[in-house]
């Protein structure tokens, strides 16, 4: 799980630039990154990024740095063309955007022309702001949508990419650090909305783990954004002691769009297994290698004090992000869980971290392939209880759905 550092301010470089300048390397940051991006970023052929038009556009950009805070701004628009959520810098200021997954309060792409929302947070701001899957995006920022993702989408691609333009839209909307939330959007009557919001801020941590009972049958389990937290072993461990004998339990995954690791998912896991079983493939793509043929299994092993044998059902949404969706295809892979939902973050990859030589900033890439079990890229997952949210109703579609599920399982 990558947690982002605050740039401060560098009293040194405001005062005298031309000193910084000379100091720090950027263009030699900008041009050591991407050919190290061309060595291992593993989606680099799904990108239709032209490498040279990149650094054509990016070292000049770099040259001109006068301080890290300008060179962070140079930096993440390089990150950007590459269009992929699990990009990312470790370091953040008030100009840059937030994170998509984690800090972004709605889910929306292009469908037939139009900016469509598909998502949008419980409990967030927009929620409250009457904004709901279904609603069509108009402007942003007072720019008509398409004027406004071609203005701030990537300038060195190859080829059109409608999953730059889905990229772009996500990111604006979730906006920045620092600068207001501004656009309109068309309810389901074409009425139109106007959105001015602050920017997105992170609320209050979430328990490591949430048990409810549904009913005296049914037990709810949500881990609050915690895969990356060693502590959420010994609670899981806990609340699945005190619903060992419920019917069945439904494992709630959307709000994990930080990630985690293996060394949290891993373990429970292998609470609902009774022996060594494989979950995802892995796959490192290069020179003679073919998928399936040279992928590794992934694999976890059974962790007792007992294996909790209830009937399972898994929920996620595009807040269910990295391991959560790890745990997700790995659960059904298994065939050990229901899947209901939405699509997820579909965050590519499993991620790896290199820093910058000179101007020591760390950026996490995706180096290694993840597939379902059955050949599935982990990112283009769909459950087979899928949810079109906007085309339903009610408080939460897909815990209902997750429910009616779990009742019809075989006793």
């Amino acid at each position: 799980m990558l947690r982002r550092q605050f740039l401060a301010g560098i009293a040194a470089a405001a005062l005298a630039p031309t000193i910084a300048r000379a100091a720090t390397d950027y263009a030699g940051d900008v041009s050591w990154l991407i050919d190290t991006m061309a060595r291992r970023y593993v989606y680099l052929p799904d990108r239709h990024v032209d490498l040279e038009k990149l650094r054509a556009i990016y070292v000049p950009m770099a040259q001109g740095a006068v301080d890290d805070h300008v060179f962070l701004g140079v930096l993440e628009g390089l990150l950007a063309e590459f269009h992929d959520h699990h990009i990312e810098a470790n370091t953040n200021n008030g100009d840059s955007p937030q994170l998509v997954p984690t800090g972004a309060e709605c889910w929306a792409g292009f469908k037939d022309g139009e900016a469509v929302v598909e998502a949008v947070r419980p409990g967030s701001t927009l929620a409250a702001a009457g904004l709901r899957a279904g609603h069509h995006i108009r402007t942003i920022a007072g720019m008509p949508v398409r004027d406004a993702v071609a203005a701030h989408g990537p300038k060195a691609l190859s080829a059109a990419d409608p999953e730059a333009d889905d990229y772009t839209l996500r990111v604006l909307l979730a906006g920045t650090h620092r600068a207001r939330r501004i656009f309109t959007y068309a309810d389901i009557d074409n009425v139109e909305h106007r959105i001015d919001l602050p920017p997105h801020e992170r609320g209050p941590d979430a328990p490591l783990l949430t048990l409810r009972h549904i009913d005296p049958e049914i037990a709810w389990l949500r881990p609050g954004n915690s895969l990356g937290d060693t502590g959420l072993i010994a609670e899981f461990d806990k609340a699945l002691a005190d619903v060992r004998h419920v019917r069945g339990l439904i494992l709630d995954l959307r709000d994990t769009p930080s990630g985690g690791n293996t060394d949290v998912a891993e373990p429970i896991l292998g609470r609902f297994i009774s022996k060594k079983t494989y979950y995802q493939r892995m796959f490192a793509p290069g020179p003679h290698k073919s998928f399936p043929k040279d992928s590794t299994l992934r694999w976890v092993r059974p962790r007792g004090p007992f294996m909790a044998t209830n009937n399972l059902v898994v929920l996620c949404d595009h807040w269910t992000g990295s391991m959560g969706e790890g745990m997700t295809i790995g659960l059904d892979g298994m065939g050990r869980a229901a899947i209901v939902g939405t699509r997820m973050a579909g965050l590519c990859g499993a991620t790896d971290g290199v820093t910058l030589p000179a101007s020591g900033i760390g950026v996490h890439f995706p180096t290694l392939r993840l597939y379902h079990l059955n050949g599935t890229p982990r990112e283009r997952f769909v459950p087979k209880n899928y949810i079109d949210l906007a085309s339903t109703e009610g408080e939460d579609p897909i815990l209902a759905r997750g429910i009616a599920v779990l009742r019809n399982m075989p006793r």
